[in-house]
C-alpha cells in the first residue's frame, strides 16, 4: 500500500508573486523617503534620515531584481516590516485626524500584510501532496484539494507532475528537483489505486 508522499514543487502563483516583489518593494521605498522628507520639514531630523536611508535601501532593493526575486526570505522579511510601517502611519494619521492618509495607509498596511501572509505561506510548504483522498496542492490564501473522484489523468515525470481533473482542468507543476524512482513508484501506486479502480 503507498503512503502519503509530499514533493517540493515550483508554484507558478509565488513565481509571479516573486516577479512583481521588486514593484511593491519600490513602492515602499518612495513611501519611506515621502514620509522622511515630511519629517524633515516639520525638524525632526533624527527620524528623517532614518526613514530616508530605509527608504533608498528598499528602492535600491528594488532594483537588484535577480536578487530580490531569489530571495524568498528577505522578501518576507521586507514586507512584514512594510506591514509595520504601513500600520504605525495609519495609527499617526488617525491621531493627526487625517482620514485620507490614514485610509490610505491602512489600505497598503493590509495589502502588505497579505504579500507578506502568502510569502510565508508558500516560503514553509510549497509542495504537492498525493495521499489516499486525492491530491494537495499548496496554494494562497487557501490549499487545494482534488478529491480522486475529480480527477481524470496524473503524469508523474521524475521533473514534473501533470494533473487534470474531469473538467479539464490542468495543474502543472516542476519539482524542485528532480525525484527519485520509488517516490515516483508511489504516485504511480496511487494512480493505479484510484484512477483505475
Amino acid at each position: 500500500m503507498a503512503s502519503p508522499l509530499s514533493l517540493s514543487i515550483v508554484h507558478p502563483a509565488y513565481n509571479h508573486l516573486k516577479k512583481i516583489s521588486p514593484l511593491l518593494h519600490f513602492f515602499a521605498g518612495l513611501v519611506f523617503i515621502a514620509a522622511g522628507w515630511y519629517e524633515f520639514k516639520t525638524d525632526n531630523r533624527v527620524t528623517s534620515f532614518c526613514e530616508i536611508v530605509i527608504g533608498l535601501d528598499v528602492v535600491t532593493l528594488a532594483f537588484m531584481k535577480n536578487f530580490a526575486e531569489s530571495s524568498s526570505r528577505l522578501n518576507a522579511t521586507f514586507r512584514l516590516i512594510e506591514t509595520i510601517v504601513f500600520g504605525g502611519l495609519s495609527i499617526l494619521a488617525l491621531l493627526d485626524h487625517s482620514w485620507l492618509n490614514m485610509l490610505f495607509s491602512l489600505a497598503a498596511c493590509g495589502m502588505y500584510y497579505y504579500v507578506f501572509y502568502c510569502e510565508r505561506k508558500v516560503i514553509q510548504k510549497e509542495r504537492v501532496a498525493v495521499h489516499h483522498l486525492g491530491v494537495t496542492i499548496s496554494n494562497f490564501p487557501g490549499d487545494k484539494d482534488i478529491d480522486w473522484e475529480q480527477i481524470a489523468d496524473v503524469e508523474a515525470l521524475p521533473h514534473s507532475i501533470t494533473i487534470t481533473t474531469h473538467k479539464n482542468k490542468v495543474y502543472r507543476f516542476e519539482f524542485q528537483k528532480a525525484i527519485a524512482f520509488d517516490e515516483l513508484e508511489q504516485i504511480h501506486d496511487f494512480c493505479r489505486k484510484y484512477l483505475n479502480g
